[in-house]
């Protein structure tokens, strides 16, 4: 049996695609019946991550993995993904919930009263109460982790239909348009006028990250399909009212996924707005998040909006900028550092700096799973899909760059 102390500290080109390979090889060999993924797994206290009996309570994580599968599935063609893809749309489809907007909604949403800065506690009291926030029958559906409205995520939601896209775009499967379309009709119900999303269905606050998830969703659904008016229309209110918010007040939890809807965003339009908001975000990553970032840590979730960001400014002739290069320079030296974060066959220890190394050999069992970080001995599902998604994004704009 292999036994690593250390793992290799670079990372080349070559690297991404048996490091995608590796991990997705794991997916599919560890979903369970239901289609979900263990959550995580401490090897320093060698017990899996909390809670380990109910994979389902980060209910967004698993739409992750299953949106990033999909998407691998999209990328490489490989028709060996087609059912473990489904099932895992099968086991979203068991996690959601009928969702309906209130009859007074419009009327309520005019009032602009959603967006009181005081005694909003109060206020969604009163209004659950009432039944004026959502209606438990309608057209939508939106994904919960337990079948409560007050657990349902708008983010998990916008996530679960970014992995039907990808599954249809992969397999010319239209199987779940149905299921598309219940989504569909969730998020654009728990959009706040002026505003983003309300988070769940009993919320009238909004999430940075569920945010991002229904930008990213839309524009990827309304690339698709260009003559559904609806989604047109909104996205024009949703990306002026993101792109001047996020500029003005950036959040990290926001930045990945609006990088990646502006990115798409662009390619749908070749609007320079959204090159524009781009350049803003690259510069707002390297001064502000950067300097907080752990070394040796995982940042794959930054990695992969700044992988979204830069493939932008090099198709657009903004490459070669101050902003694209500084950018660079961080995002090369972040991928020089993902091979030593990913599990490798046969392992049974992890360096822990200088002579010392922890024997786990439990390792062995997630070959392909990341780390938290060099020195972090846990690895979390959520982990997971960032990486694959950040390597994804890096061989596409390889893939751009050679045309």
């Amino acid at each position: 049996m292999v036994v690593l102390a250390t793992l290799p500290q670079c990372a080349s080109a070559a690297d991404r695609r048996p490091m995608l390979e590796r991990t997705v090889q794991r997916w599919v060999q560890a979903q369970a019946p239901d289609g979900s993924l263990a959550y995580g797994f401490d090897f320093l206290s060698d017990r899996p991550a909390e809670p380990h009996d109910r994979p389902w309570a980060f209910v967004v994580r698993q739409a992750g993995w299953m949106y990033a599968l999909a998407d691998y599935y999209a990328w490489t063609g490989d028709a060996r993904l087609r059912e473990p893809t489904t099932r895992a749309l099968d086991a979203l489809r068991r996690q959601s919930i009928p969702l309906g907007k209130a009859r007074a909604a419009d009327w309520l949403e005019s009032t602009r009263i959603l967006s009181l800065p005081f005694a909003r506690w109060k206020l969604t009291r009163a209004l659950d109460g009432t039944g004026l926030l959502y209606r438990t029958d309608g057209p939508g559906k939106i994904v919960s982790p337990d079948g409560r409205y007050e657990t349902a995520l708008t983010g998990a939601t916008a996530v679960a239909l970014l992995a039907e896209l990808a599954y249809a775009r992969a397999s010319g499967d239209d199987a779940y348009a149905d299921l598309r379309a219940a989504w569909l009709a969730s998020l654009l119900s728990m959009r706040i006028p002026g505003r983003g999303f309300r988070d769940t269905p009993a919320s009238i606050d909004e999430s940075d990250f569920s945010n991002g998830e229904v930008w990213l969703a839309l524009a990827i659904y309304a690339d698709r399909f260009r003559d559904d008016a609806r989604v047109t229309q909104m996205l024009r209110d949703v990306d002026a009212t993101f792109m001047e918010r996020y500029t003005r007040a950036p959040t990290i939890a926001f930045h990945h996924w609006g990088a990646m809807a502006a990115a798409q965003r662009w390619r749908s339009t070749g609007d320079v707005r959204f090159v524009d908001y781009l350049e803003r975000q690259g510069d707002i990553l390297v001064d502000r998040y950067v300097p907080r970032m752990v070394a040796g840590a995982n940042n794959c979730t930054e990695v992969e909006g700044s992988a979204a960001l830069l493939g932008t400014l090099d198709q657009a002739g903004r490459g070669n900028s101050a902003t694209a290069q500084r950018v660079r320079r961080w995002l090369d030296a972040e991928e020089a550092v993902l091979p030593s974060l990913q599990i490798q066959p046969g392992q049974t220890s992890l360096g822990l700096g200088g002579d010392a190394a922890l024997r786990a050999p439990r390792l062995a069992q997630f070959a392909g799973a990341f780390l938290m970080g060099r020195y972090d001995p846990s690895t979390r599902v959520d982990a997971d899909m960032h990486c694959v998604f950040a390597l994804l994004l890096l061989e596409r704009n390889a893939e751009r760059a050679q045309k």
